[in-house]
């Protein structure tokens, strides 16, 4: 299942956490967010034989270490994401934190972003259907991303190829759930 996927974790203690629950899933540690040319490098390396999963804890330095190393392999990897609220432990925010039903459930739903992908909704129609913060957030959690700012979740909408018809189909689900606002 995993043979030909490497995690981007950043530190030791959300490998250790990562592998025991996959104990053959190769990571990749950054140490942060100052990450070392060679780091780069060798997961630029291992992209062209690996599928390369960047899952960053879900917090601010986490958001730049995926935005540098997606950068560096221009998009061509893909990204696991958790929910900020269920990787909290002893007033820190991590994997290493998460449960393990949580990191199963990242590693299920990995995305994929593409940057060949021509724009799939215009920023006109989405501040028209997003708006909100509930909206946005409603939409990221449906999408398995991280809850970012109008910005992020629009490149990243675009990045998945992400169009205006299935931003309205999500959207039409929140309203049938009760949770539109």
């Amino acid at each position: 299942m995993w043979d030909n996927n490497i995690i981007v974790v950043e530190g030791k203690t959300d490998t250790n956490k990562i592998q025991s629950i996959y104990p053959n899933l190769t990571c990749i540690v950054t140490n942060g967010s100052a990450i070392d040319k060679h780091i780069l490098q060798r997961i630029k390396q291992l992209s062209l034989t690996h599928q390369i999963i960047i899952f960053t804890d879900p917090d601010y330095p986490g958001q730049k270490i995926r935005q540098i190393v997606s950068d560096y392999l221009g998009n061509k990897c893909s990204h696991a994401f958790i929910d900020k609220n269920l990787a909290i432990r002893n007033n820190k925010v991590g994997i290493a934190q998460a449960d393990q039903e949580t990191i199963k459930k990242a590693l299920a739903n990995v995305v994929h972003f593409n940057s060949n992908h021509e724009p799939s909704i215009s920023w006109h129609d989405y501040i028209i259907l997003v708006g909100s913060k509930a909206k946005r957030d409603y939409l990221s959690q449906n999408l398995n991303v991280a809850k970012v700012n109008n910005k992020t979740l629009y490149k990243w909408l675009n990045l998945m190829g992400i169009n205006k018809t299935e931003v309205q189909k999500i959207l039409k689900e929140q309203i049938y759930n009760g949770t539109a606002k």
